[in-house]
């Protein structure tokens, strides 16, 4: 019971993502994953888009971004979360507009950071333990909260529509039998979809450790938010995520991919259609052998994904449960079906001002692929790029320094 009431106090804070079953229908949309990684490649910043931008965000006492910031670029806003604050900052030119809402125990208050924006970008929604969502407008003021039943409470990640809300329901916080749940706008729950996965065998009884892990991206831009790891007594393991994107729209299709199944689902009339197949060949993990760590390193766990008009764009970690995992990064063609593949660790150059070497961190609501660095490693670069300040591209440079907030880029796909 310890073990269980520990795990309920980080899931507060820690909204996770966790395990699941493959497929077994076979799809036209292949992304081969195991080809790719055959012959990996190098990428530039010109294989992801052919323009660049990048937004100094606005540096004043209230608005000033501490280490290690998640963060969501929207059609007109962009929104930092750190330090327990949420902070939202004008996209076109990084100015900063409000703090939205804040953490604590009073009607207005929320109990994570962490939050979903509508279908229009009209309001930002925040969890509010046990059983709301809180909304703000984009000039951070209080405007009501929808109440979930208690069964199936709140989920674990939301998606935001024109007419509903779609729940992903994941790992130890679903106390139901399902993987998404459809409210409407008030909350009342108007359908749901079964789990595509068995329940995982080991017990709150057989847990041997469990460790907490915040900013870092050894699993990626899956574990951005934080991980938990569980190691088990029969050397079995779990590694469980905060906030992984599990939904997403692109165009007028809503998406779900739930880890652990190879397959990128649309959702239509409530229904999961089969729409693109992650081929992992000779790397398949099966589901029911998806918290052993034997063979770890024979196996690759498809992590964070996205996806624009032309592309879609993932990770995978081969070795997930070892104790040196490698990190892909993978982009699929859409439109010419061709995926590539390549090691995290050989940088993405920018090859379109030569700037800093790009690290993709996720895509904006308009398609455009995201990053974000951190003042001290641009003011580093700069000692051995003085040169730089005099590109016209670059004029940010000229009076940036170490005290100043991130730049976002972004990069634009190509046409």
């Amino acid at each position: 019971m310890k073990h269980k009431a520990l795990l309920t106090c980080i899931f507060i804070s820690l909204i996770t993502s966790c395990t699941n079953r493959e497929s077994s229908m076979m799809h036209s949309n292949t992304i081969d994953i195991e080809a790719g990684l055959q012959n990996t490649t190098k990428f530039n910043i010109s294989d992801f888009g052919k323009s660049i931008r990048y937004i100094p965000l606005e540096t004043t006492d209230e608005s000033l971004i501490g280490n290690k910031p998640v963060f969501k670029v929207l059609k007109n806003h962009i929104v930092v979360e750190v330090n327990n604050r949420c902070l939202l900052f004008d996209k076109k030119d990084g100015r900063f507009i409000s703090a939205i809402g804040h953490i604590g125990q009073d009607p207005e208050a929320y109990s994570s950071v962490s939050c979903w924006t509508d279908e229009k970008e009209e309001f930002l929604y925040f969890i509010r333990q046990p059983n709301q969502l809180i909304k703000y407008d984009m000039k951070g003021t209080f405007c009501g909260k929808t109440e979930f039943p208690s069964s199936p409470g709140l989920a674990s990640y939301y998606l935001l529509t024109d007419l509903e809300i779609i729940g992903h329901y994941t790992g130890i916080n679903n106390s139901g039998n399902l993987v998404l749940g459809f409210f409407d706008k008030e909350g009342v729950l108007l359908d749901t979809v079964p789990l595509l996965t068995s329940e995982i065998e080991n017990s709150f009884d057989n847990i041997e450790s469990i460790s907490v892990t915040k900013g870092d991206f050894t699993y990626g831009n899956w574990g951005k938010t934080g991980v938990i790891i569980i190691d088990y007594k029969n050397d079995k393991k779990q590694i469980i995520t905060a906030n992984a994107a599990t939904l997403w729209k692109n165009k007028k299709e809503i998406r779900f991919k739930e880890s652990f199944v190879d397959t990128i689902y649309t959702i239509v009339n409530h229904k999961l259609i089969p729409s693109i197949t992650f081929h992992t060949g000779k790397w398949h993990w099966p589901e029911q052998e998806r918290t052993s760590k034997n063979k770890t390193n024979e196996r690759i766990f498809i992590a964070d994904v996205s996806e624009n008009n032309t592309f879609i764009f993932f990770q995978c970690i081969k070795g997930f449960y070892s104790d040196e995992p490698v990190l892909y990064n993978g982009l699929y063609n859409k439109k010419t079906g061709e995926t590539k593949l390549a090691k995290n660790s050989d940088v993405i150059k920018d090859n379109l001002t030569g700037f800093m070497p790009f690290n993709p961190q996720n895509m904006s609501t308009s398609g455009e692929f995201a990053s974000l660095i951190e003042a001290g490693n641009i003011m580093e670069w700069l000692e051995e790029h003085s040169e730089a300040k005099e590109n016209k591209k670059l004029a940010f440079l000229k009076e940036f320094n170490e005290d100043m907030n991130p730049v976002i880029v972004l990069v634009e796909e190509a046409d």
